[in-house]
């Protein structure tokens, strides 16, 4: 049995040893009945997420999570051998040795395996897993270093199979230092991340990673404010997807293109590109891109709030809002709290200031948790909306304990 089968045996052992159907532990984990079981019949990989919700429903007390490491490296070898055995030929043999510079070796780059690559790949996983954890600018130190040994492993010589792996890493990685870079509110270098993980991304050919980091790149510029250019980039990580990547990230990236065209003021737009994302996501069955974070029917509600936010249908928007809020499993404490500030916007548009404020409360203290500088730009924006009411002296009197 594989490891990947192994796992989804011991999830579905659980369940009946409680007497749950899929449904019940679908209510319970926030995921999908269908997705789950397709976990337990070994047909899919699930996330980290989806496991760790599984343990905590069904009290594993971390039988799952630890099985899931082993189905990751299994997962990736099979890929990759997959991939090898696809293309045709053989690695030309390297230079003789000369054994009178023998003493010199120690001076050279190792060589690159498969092996190092797979564990190369792994530490951008539990990256993005501790970045739930710890702060931005705890974070930025070790992200930045794995992106910098990437780009240093692009200077030694390694077969194409394995050079195309590293520089799909290094475009990935100097993506997710773009995110932190904007999280701690450096555009600048924010931007120049991004320019090094486009720049890797096009020797790789990799269409479906870059649309990923495009679209990436119109998520922040619409959060300052650039309506334009997150128009632009959202357009062109859609062109740039073609065939490319899978019906999730497809309906993730007409729904980042709708929330763009929605700030820019074009609803009829927007509206069309929300209802080509439901569409996706509804035809898509178990298969993701291995890049593609836990995109699903809830995270697309936040973004068709912030579409009806624009449009000034508030009670609408609060309850896509509160349905979105819902599915978000409790370890995402920072997606949580960016969606409580959405939330606090429509029930602010609704006239339920006091509402507001205690949602901008609760976000307040996860931003300033985390140190999340756009986070804090979100709630400043928030604030400004509420410069006339006399709540926000309450607002401004609870950031001011943070000062302190």
């Amino acid at each position: 049995m594989s490891l990947l089968a192994a796992l989804g045996a011991k999830v579905r052992e659980l369940r009946k040893g409680r007497a749950l159907t899929l449904m019940e532990l679908g209510e319970l984990t926030g995921y999908s009945w269908q997705h789950l079981g397709a976990v337990e019949r070994g047909s899919v990989a699930p996330s980290e997420s989806v496991i760790v919700a599984c343990d905590t429903a069904l009290g594993a007390g971390g039988a799952l999570n630890r099985m899931l490491p082993g189905v990751i490296r299994e997962q990736a070898h099979l890929r990759h051998s997959s991939e090898a055995a696809r293309r045709s030929g053989t690695e030309a043999p390297g230079a003789d040795v000369d054994w009178g510079r023998l003493s010199a070796c120690g001076k050279r780059a190792s060589g690159v395996t498969s092996a190092v690559v797979d564990d190369i790949e792994m530490i951008t996983m539990y990256q993005r897993r501790l970045y739930h954890e710890l702060t931005s600018t705890q974070m930025l130190v070790p992200v930045d270093g794995h992106l910098g040994l990437l780009l240093s492993l692009l200077e030694t010589p390694a077969p194409d199979r394995l050079r195309r792996r590293i520089v799909s890493a290094a475009g990935e990685a100097a993506g997710f230092s773009a995110w932190i870079w904007f999280d701690l509110g450096d555009h600048f270098k924010m931007g120049r991340r991004y320019g090094i993980a486009m720049d890797a991304l096009v020797e790789g050919e990799d269409r479906g990673l870059r649309s990923y980091i495009s679209a990436y790149q119109a998520v922040t510029a619409d959060a300052a404010g650039q309506a334009g250019e997150a128009v632009r980039h959202a357009s062109a990580a859609l062109d740039m997807a073609g065939r490319s990547v899978t019906r999730v990230t497809r309906s993730w990236l007409h729904a980042v293109n709708a929330a763009a065209c929605a700030h820019a003021g074009d609803s009829r737009t927007a509206l069309s590109q929300l209802g080509q994302a439901h569409g996706a996501l509804e035809e898509a069955g178990d298969e993701r891109d291995e890049w593609m974070y836990d995109f699903d029917h809830e995270r697309l509600l936040g973004y068709e709030g912030n579409c009806l936010l624009e449009l000034g249908r508030y009670a609408q928007a609060a309850r896509s809002f509160e349905h979105a809020l819902s599915g978000v499993p409790a370890t995402c404490v920072r997606r949580r709290a960016e969606l409580s500030v959405d939330l606090a916007q429509a029930r602010l548009g609704e006239g339920e200031t006091a509402e507001a404020v205690r949602l901008t409360r609760e976000a307040i203290t996860v931003f300033a948790q985390r140190g999340s500088s756009s986070g804090m730009s979100r709630v400043r924006q928030l604030r400004d909306r509420m410069a006339e009411q006399p709540a926000v002296r309450e607002l401004d009197d609870f950031v001011r304990t943070w000062q302190e």
